[in-house]
This record gives structure tokens, C-alpha cells and sequence, in this order.
């Protein structure tokens, strides 16, 4: 089984406004505002909304808006929005496409989250969280949870955050966050994920904590259209497919522990990487079945090799640590399949990092390993060591 099915079709990053209309359709807490096109028509909805206000330009194309100071905060009458938006609206460049404004509600609190939703090539759709706004760079302080979330799973990702306790406890005056309403910004992502293929990925930051509550002020969706050449190309079956939490567990448990592992590519010399991964898996007392294949079949570290990886036994080995050169790796997949092996470790060299050839033979071998429902990891690997199994493959 492949996590990650070919893609197809163009990525195109919806308008804050447009973003927020797919949103609000799965009840997530997002800052009340409404999308306008001229200054008489911002004073309008901003009298509405209700002083102060932020306004912002607003268009498919409009990218990095604080940066291009296209966001003015704390608008507190008509004659201050009216200005904000005629300096917004001339502030248009020819890559911003056709825009508006938008006028929202002023949103403030002493804490700040951003949430999404990412696709990961062997996880699907997962969710994220982690502390937001301008700090989401600086301390990389974010969490990940594969969906679908359960409510009790969604609660705990808080906790895992290293700045948990500013969002768990009091912070500064203000209350600690309601756990059960961020739960369900978080179920909200987990389930736009399985029920959205074509949503790519989903950037609310930042979620500001009002009164005990997350309100996202910002929000950016990622989709995935359908491409020109193959109009008619479900996107059901160009996005990842997600996978429950038993399934990822069991992709990866021949890597972790495997009943047997095959080092391909052994070599009698001390600095191979064929003989230093022999060399620790022995030296540490690997406790499943260990073969080695070397092709004239010589010993290694007083051990018999194997000539070819068909000579294994059936079932014995889950998974292949693979030291030959890139020539032979896609059939040596293949053998291993038909042997039973589910997992494959690469050491090997000479892939992407070697150019166009070796993108093109890297390519091939995870659409080989993809084919064979075979879990690879690497190329370029350094090892894998798995403590209970005391697995110490390692170059």
C-alpha cells in the first residue's frame, strides 16, 4: 500500500476570503468580517462590524501582506477606513489579480496558535498545531497527529506543545484555553483532510485566544486542481490516503521490528557500509534472523552470505538494509518482495544528489517500492537502530 498516490493537476492558493468561505463551512471560530471593493463600501461594513476594525487587500495573488504593509490594525472611524482603503487599493500590483478589501472585526489576546492541516507522503492528512504568530519560525514549537483525531486525541496535542502550560494554565490574567473548543478546531482540520482531497493544505495563523477561546484572524487554503492534459482525473485519487493510527503502526513495524533482516551488499572490508552494518547488528545482538547477500557468495565476519536475495527463506526477513549500487536496487526490491521482506532501508548513493540520472532512477525506485507495498526509507541512510530489538543497523 502506498501512502502517497501520483499526483495530478495544479496547486492553487485560494484568497484569504475564498479560504475562509471553504472554512466556515466546517464551524471553525474565524473572526467575523466581510469582503468589500470600494472605501464608501468598507466604511459601511466596518460600521457594521463595529469599531475598531482591520482591514486588509485581499486577492488570489496577494501574498505576504504584512510584509507589503497591506493590513492596517485598529481603524476606529469612518474617516480612518475610508483612507486605509483607497492606500490599499492603489497599493495593487499587476501579480495580485483581481482584489478587494477586506473589513474584520479587531481580534486581540495575549496568546497566539496557528493550526493546519498538512499531506504527508506516508501519514496523509495530518494536523497540526503550535504556538502562532510571529514566534511560529523562531521556536519551531509545533506537534503533529495523523487524522482521524478522536476528542481525546485532539485534547492531548496541547499538552504536547512545549509552551503548553501558557495555554493549560492562566496566562497574564486571561483564562486558560478551552480545551474542548480548540479540540474541535482540530477536529474540524482532521475531518476537511478526509473528507476534502483536493484541500492540500490549511494555515490558520494566527488563532487568537479571546476570553479563553481560539478565533482564527487568518486563514490560507492550498487546493489541488485538476490539471489541463486530464480534466477529467479524480482528485479522490490524487491525494494521499490517509491512513488510521493500527495502519500506521503496522507500515512501519518492519522497520522498527523486523522478525529478520537481509544486509544487501556485504563486504569484507572494514570501511563499506555492507560491513559495518554486519558488523553492528551482530556486535549488538540482533534478536531476530539475520542473512547477509554478497554475489560470490564469500563469508563475512565468519558468517555464510547468499548469492541472491530468492535464496531466502519465505517469511524470515521483514526487512532489507541495502548497500549495492543503484544499478540493481530496483530488481533486488522485487526479490525481496517475492521473499516477503516489507520494509527497505537504503544506504545506497548516487540518486537525486547525483543528477538528473540519479533523480530519475530514484524516482523509479519509489514508484518500485510503491508497486510492492514496501515502506522505503532513504537513499543516502545513515541506519536505523531499534532499542527493544537491540537493532543497530548503522553505518
Amino acid at each position: 500500500m502506498s501512502a502517497l498516490p501520483s499526483r495530478v493537476g495544479t496547486r492553487r492558493t485560494l484568497s484569504e476570503h475564498a479560504s475562509k468561505q471553504l472554512l466556515g463551512r466546517y464551524a471553525l471560530p474565524l473572526a467575523r468580517e466581510k469582503f468589500v471593493s470600494t472605501p464608501t463600501e468598507a466604511v459601511a461594513a466596518a460600521r457594521e462590524l463595529g469599531f475598531p476594525v482591520a482591514l486588509k487587500l485581499c486577492g488570489e495573488g496577494v501574498a505576504h501582506k504584512s510584509e507589503r504593509g497591506l493590513v492596517h490594525l485598529a481603524l476606529q472611524d469612518d474617516a480612518a477606513v475610508a483612507d486605509a482603503a483607497r492606500s490599499l487599493l492603489a497599493a495593487k500590483q499587476p501579480d495580485d489579480g483581481e482584489v478587494g478589501l477586506l473589513v474584520a472585526e479587531m481580534v486581540t489576546g495575549r496568546r497566539e496558535l496557528i493550526a493546519g492541516l498538512v499531506r504527508d507522503p506516508q501519514f496523509g492528512a495530518c494536523v497540526v498545531l503550535g504556538l502562532g504568530g510571529i514566534l511560529t519560525e523562531a521556536l519551531g514549537d509545533v506537534v503533529f497527529a495523523p487524522a482521524p483525531l478522536s476528542h481525546q486525541d485532539a485534547r492531548r496535542l496541547i499538552g504536547q506543545l512545549e509552551s503548553g502550560a501558557m495555554f493549560t494554565q492562566p496566562f497574564r490574567g486571561e483564562p486558560p484555553v478551552d480545551p474542548d473548543a480548540l479540540a474541535g478546531v482540530l477536529l474540524a482540520l482532521a475531518e476537511i483532510g478526509l473528507e476534502r482531497p483536493d484541500v492540500i493544505s490549511v494555515d490558520l495563523n494566527p488563532l487568537i485566544v479571546r476570553e479563553g477561546r481560539p478565533v482564527a484572524v487568518d486563514a490560507l487554503v492550498e487546493i489541488l486542481e485538476p490539471g489541463d492534459d486530464d480534466p477529467g482525473r479524480s482528485l479522490e485519487r490524487a491525494t494521499p490516503v490517509p491512513l488510521r493510527d493500527d495502519e500506521v503502526l503496522e507500515r512501519f513495524r518492519p522497520l522498527f521490528h523486523p522478525r529478520g533482516i537481509l544486509v544487501a551488499g556485504v563486504s569484507s572490508h572494514p570501511g563499506k557500509f555492507g560491513f559495518s552494518a554486519l558488523h553492528n547488528l551482530l556486535r549488538f545482538g540482533f534478536k531476530g534472523d539475520l542473512f547477509a547477500l554478497k554475489p560470490d557468495g564469500a563469508e563475512v565476519l565468519g558468517r555464510a552470505t547468499l548469492q541472491q536475495a530468492a535464496d531466502l527463506p519465505d517469511g524470515a526477513v521483514d526487512l532489507v538494509f541495502v548497500c549495492t549500487p543503484t544499478g540493481v536496487n530496483v530488481e533486488l526490491l522485487r526479490a525481496c518482495a517475492a521473499k516477503g521482506v516489507r520494509a527497505a532501508f537504503l544506504a545506497s548513493g548516487g540518486y537525486a544528489e547525483a543528477g538528473e540520472e540519479g533523480l530519475a532512477l530514484q524516482k523509479e525506485l519509489a514508484e518500485t517500492a510503491a508497486e510492492l507495498g514496501m515502506l522505503l526509507v532513504g537513499p543516502n541512510g545513515q541506519g536505523v537502530i531499534s532499542t527493544p530489538e537491540s537493532m543497530c543497523a548503522q553505518i
